[in-house]
């Protein structure tokens, strides 16, 4: 669901880069965390920076 959103807003270039990432995310809270982020994110710049720092 995330990578819809993600593609949604920031476009296809980085929900690709978003999805392989997201996929080996298995805590509940950190996807919960990363939802809030990318509501916050301005864009998709931002929310790669979000996504590398939840690692």
């Amino acid at each position: 669901m995330l990578v819809r959103l993600v593609r949604r807003r920031f476009g296809d270039t980085v929900a690709a880069h978003s999805a392989p990432v997201l996929a080996q995310i298995t805590e509940p809270t950190v996807l919960e965390d990363l939802g809030e982020a990318l509501l916050d994110c301005a864009d998709g710049e931002a929310w790669l920076a979000a996504l590398a720092d939840r690692r």
